[in-house]
């Protein structure tokens, strides 16, 4: 299940990645006044670039053109509505008392950004408490602003999908007969559970397709466990939920 993990692990990455390419812009200001936008291929020391836009034309400049290099003024805004891919990685921390205190979460979530400020998505990922799940949830967003630097309210509820099973569990019993207790290990088998998680976050764009995010909240969730002899264990986990994401829309 580990190994399974890591699959999934290995795949948002790739996402995350293909989507970076994509946001990625720039901008040439020439001394003749033209603006050229698009990706830098190469700089090189003696001040030549190459840059390649949107239809993929390739353009070559000498130093002696170009006045200045930098962020095209399209990527201070955000776009206001659309799909977007948004992948976090967290902490889910308890308090000292708890076994497992800062547990791992990675989350990958696929959704609609409307003009209103709303975004409706879902998502799946890996986090690893005393087993590894797969949590799937529904994800609802709402951001105060359209563009810059915003606050936003988000809420995720699902089910978390074990992907493991926990070690065997020693029941004690007590024998009339021998007088004194006894005991035998039994199988415990995991079955995940019900998770919410309302959280509260700002949102600030680094380019034309691509945002950074951070939030904190609160995750209420519950694991189930069977047993052997088919007695039933649930552990209710309550967290402080503490996330940084890229967004790329």
């Amino acid at each position: 299940m580990k190994k399974s993990a890591l699959v999934f692990l290995a795949l948002l990455f790739t996402v995350s990645i293909t989507f970076a390419q994509k946001g990625k812009r720039d901008v040439i200001y020439l001394k003749n006044g033209s603006i050229i936008n698009g990706q830098i291929i190469s700089s090189l020391p003696s001040g030549q670039v190459k840059i390649k836009t949107k239809d993929n034309s390739l353009w070559v400049f000498e130093a002696v053109q170009i006045d200045s290099i930098g962020p095209s003024v399209n990527l201070l805004k955000k776009r206001s509505q659309g799909y977007f891919n948004l992948t976090e990685a967290g902490v889910l921390a308890g308090n000292s008392n708890n076994r497992y205190k800062s547990p791992f979460t990675l989350m990958n979530i696929n959704g609609w950004k409307f003009k209103n400020g709303f975004s409706v998505g879902a998502g799946a990922g890996v986090e690893m408490m005393s087993e590894t799940y797969l949590p799937v949830v529904a994800d609802f967003r709402y951001y105060l602003k359209n563009e810059g630097l915003t606050p936003f309210f988000a809420l995720q509820g699902g089910y978390s999908f074990a992907l493991g099973n926990p070690d065997k569990q020693y029941v004690y019993n007590y024998s009339q007969i021998w007088q004194g207790p006894s005991g035998n290990t039994l199988d415990m088998k995991a079955k995940g559970g019900f998770l919410f998680n309302p959280s509260v976050g700002i949102c600030t764009p680094l380019g034309e397709n691509l945002a950074f995010t951070f939030s904190v909240g609160y995750r209420m969730m519950r694991q189930r466990y069977t047993r052997e002899d088919n007695y039933l264990i649930d552990i209710d986990y309550n967290r402080l939920s503490v996330k940084v994401g890229l967004m790329f829309q």
